[in-house]
């Protein structure tokens, strides 16, 4: 991975990446991937995770693409939290 910025997004602590899509009942719901740490060592890992499959998928469906991004975070701090990040 050679890019100017390191990958995913910063949010309370770590990194996350994700991919929104919206069903055809007008639901959301999306794929996710977060590594604890904002460093670009941080991104480098999330990258690898993502490439190694390690992404999950939100269990609930929302009714906007904001109420998903939100649920995204959710998830993120409660997996953190149980793996004592």
């Amino acid at each position: 991975m050679e890019s100017e910025e390191p990958f995913g997004e910063v949010f309370e602590g770590c990194r996350v990446i994700w991919v929104a899509e919206q069903l055809q009942d007008g639901k959301w719901t999306a794929r996710y991937c977060w590594h604890e740490g904002t460093s670009e060592e941080s991104g480098k890992a999330l990258h690898r995770d993502v490439l190694n499959g390690k992404s999950k998928r939100l269990l609930a469906l929302y009714p906007t693409e904001t109420d998903t991004m939100a649920g995204i975070k959710e998830a993120g701090l409660l997996e953190a939290k149980w793996q004592g990040g």
